[in-house]
């Protein structure tokens, strides 16, 4: 058997191509950074508002990141992305423009964060209902390693308990508004697929939330805007309503009552006047009726005294 030994020259050139692969790969990793997860927290909200889970990620890019910084984060390809978002440090939000391409089963949304406080939001529509039970699996799929990861579920209103896989803690606080469920998991390395199942029951009829409550924008008082009055005031108003018609109406018929009157009178006077022979005079002593063109009383002898028509 015939060993062949290499030269020199073959030496000297494979060195130099181990040399250039590596100054090519140093480059390479200067030029795409190591991106690090800090920490990240996942709420499940299951049939808020919608009969679907509300999704949130709440992810910290590590300190040492520079920024801005091209980032891209896979999510189911089914759901329905609502916001990417940055949160300043003075806790403001500032929504972000992505872009959204398909990866098989998954969806890459591609962004540039300006902070290293970034929150995802999407709606996912699967929620298995059979019945009033209620199924779920959650998963996450990361292009980066994290530090901490650790998911939270709250139950829905009317909801019994939730069971999950693998196991989350119930939270006692009694002056909560809700019941969550959570835990923290430890690191998640890039690439590696979590999965969270859980399941409850739940009545359909039920809300999905608590209502919101309503408090006055300014104090309540006797002069407040839109305040109801008392049913003893209505019942004042409108005895007072009723009486303030009825004079009205009153007022009105004692005037047309007036009014029908003097127009007889006027008729009667106007007969007379155009009939001179349907005058009646009466004596103005005794009473006596007399006929017309008596000029004296048939009874008691007095004058009579002759109406002039302009009386």
């Amino acid at each position: 058997m015939y060993t062949v030994k290499p030269t020199k020259p073959v030496i000297s050139l494979i060195a130099f191509f181990i040399l250039l692969g590596w100054m090519s790969q140093s480059g390479h990793a200067q030029t795409q950074p190591d991106i690090n997860l800090d920490s990240v927290r996942i709420q499940l909200l299951p049939e808020y508002i919608q009969p679907t889970v509300l999704v949130i990620y709440e992810i910290f890019l590590a300190e040492t990141i520079s920024l801005p910084q091209d980032l891209t984060f896979e999510v189911p390809a089914d759901v329905e992305v609502l916001r990417v978002i940055n949160i300043t440090t003075d806790d403001r939000p500032v929504e972000l423009s992505y872009q959204k391409s398909p990866a098989g089963m998954w969806n890459n949304l591609q962004f540039t964060a300006t902070t290293h406080h970034i929150r995802i939001e999407y709606q996912d529509p699967n929620l298995v209902r059979q019945g009033n039970q209620r199924l779920y699996e959650f998963r996450w799929l990361s292009l980066y390693p994290v530090r901490v990861f650790s998911v939270s579920v709250r139950q829905p209103l009317g909801a019994s308990e939730i069971q999950s896989q693998p196991a989350l803690s119930k939270l006692e606080d009694p002056l909560a508004e809700f019941t969550e469920y959570s835990a923290v998991f430890g690191a998640v390395p890039a690439g590696e697929l979590f999965t969270l199942s859980f399941i409850y029951t739940k009545n359909p009829g039920d809300l999905a939330s608590l209502s919101l409550p309503v408090e006055p924008a300014s104090p309540i008082n006797g002069n407040a805007l839109g305040r109801t009055p008392s049913p003893a005031s209505v019942i004042l108003w409108l005895l007072i309503a009723s009486v303030a018609v009825i004079i009205v109406v009153g007022l009105y018929y004692w005037r047309f009552l007036v009014n029908l009157s003097d127009e007889r009178e006027r008729v009667v006077q106007g007969v007379g006047i155009m009939n001179p022979e349907k005058q009646v005079f009466f004596c103005h002593e005794c009473g006596m009726r007399s006929r017309v063109g008596d000029r004296y009383c048939n009874n008691c002898g007095s004058e009579l005294r002759k109406i002039s028509q302009f009386d």
